[in-house]
């Protein structure tokens, strides 16, 4: 019996042992088994763990990191983004959430979504730092893909003044050509003679500025028709508005629309993708030419200057307007109360992400029947659009408890 109740004791013991042990051994086999991607540092940024996906994904062997400081770790690699946001979780002990940069198995230059938060003892005071993410790369492939499919619709709604865009002066420079070369046929017969006019001249002028009209609108068309640029550029809003607007005449016709524009001619340049801000312009010009009324209407399109860091665009429309029932829906794909044919259900989600990439914001102002205006602001200077460059910044926030 005694024999049989120290067995006993020595049992218990142990059980009591076991199941921290056994939660331990489950949470590491369960962070390495995880398809999200996992990292874990102490306070000082040296590696305590580094799940399987997140190996896999790099190809930075866990193995390899251990013990070592993040930070120098993933400079060795070319990015050191998710260091910097773990290390500033580890200095103010808070949560935050951002986009980050991280090495490739292959050699390029992935993006990723991380959650970070301190993780805590006891006491209640930070002992470690854990990174949650999920692998953005083929988000962000579906991103594009959605993009150049709705671009691709607001070519279609345009296609139809290509032609009207194309014939006319196609028309001045057959004229044209006809009446310099019937001359000159007549000339070289001897019939009558060979001497220019003034009317020659400005004949081939005419020729000239048809051509050059023709090639124009075939680039800009091109340009805008083919998958997006990533490039961040300098520009002038004014200088977008006006080349996006070259766009939608043909739109603005069939809606019987008025165009007015109020562009301010001192505003401060941004930095953006040139010709996704021009879709965010068509788009928003297309969706007021469709709210108007039978009857037609009249739009409004301005630039200004919100405050000293952003500059502002509004389109505004004398249609029907939003109705309460719709207003929170507005911007959720696929939803649209267009007849069948007449729209996608994506163009304002895709000029929502497109304003909300270069770090701006939209909203609406609508009343029934009393028309819509839909404003955007874009920061000025240094705003860079997230996830467009490999060498963009982390973007983070605050996340909440």
């Amino acid at each position: 019996m005694p024999v049989s109740g120290r067995k006993s004791s020595s049992t218990k013991a142990a059980r009591g042992k076991t199941p921290s042990r056994v939660l331990a051994a489950g949470l590491l086999q369960m962070m390495d088994e995880a398809d999200v991607l996992i990292a874990v540092t102490d306070l000082d940024g040296r590696v305590v763990a580094w799940n399987r996906a997140l190996a896999e994904l790099t190809g930075c062997a866990g193995a390899d990191g251990l013990g070592k400081d993040l930070s120098e770790w993933l400079t060795g690699f070319g990015v050191r983004d998710l260091a910097d946001l773990m290390g500033r979780v580890a200095d103010q002990g808070e949560p935050l959430r951002g986009e980050v940069r991280l090495p490739g198995a292959s050699g390029t230059i992935l993006a990723a979504a991380f959650s970070v938060l301190p993780v805590r003892g006891r006491d209640g005071k930070p002992m470690a730092v854990m990174a949650t993410g999920h692998d953005l790369t083929a988000l962000r492939a579906l991103q594009n893909q959605v993009l150049h499919a709705e671009k691709l619709a607001t070519v279609g709604k345009i296609a139809a003044g290509v032609a009207h865009e194309i014939n006319n002066p196609l028309t001045s420079v057959q004229m044209c050509v006809e009446a310099v070369l019937r001359k000159a046929t007549l000339a070289t017969q001897g019939r009558v003679p060979n001497l220019y006019e003034p009317i020659d001249v400005e004949r081939l002028n005419k020729i000239r500025e048809g051509s050059e009209r023709i090639r124009k609108f075939s680039r800009d068309l091109t340009t805008y028709a083919r998958p997006s640029g990533r490039d961040i550029e300098e520009v002038h809003l004014n200088e977008v508005v006006e080349h996006a607007l070259s766009f939608c005449e043909h739109v603005l016709f069939e809606a019987k629309a008025t165009l007015t524009r109020e562009l301010a001619p001192e505003l401060q340049r941004v930095r953006v993708v040139r010709d996704h801000i021009m879709q965010v312009v068509t788009n928003l010009v297309s969706n007021a030419a469709q709210a108007l009324r039978e009857q037609g209407g009249n739009i409004e399109v301005r630039t200004f200057s919100e405050d000293a860091g952003h500059v502002c665009l509004a389109v505004s429309d004398d249609g029907e307007g939003i109705r309460e029932e719709d207003r929170e829906r507005v911007f959720e794909p696929f939803f649209t109360t267009k007849p069948a044919g007449r729209g996608t259900g994506l163009g304002l989600p895709v000029v929502r992400n497109i304003v909300l990439a270069h770090g701006g914001g939209i909203h609406f102002e609508s009343r029934p029947g009393g028309g819509t205006t839909f404003l955007v602001s874009i920061p000025i200077g240094s705003g860079a659009v997230v996830g467009t460059t490999s060498t963009g910044p982390i973007k983070s926030e605050k996340q909440g408890r």
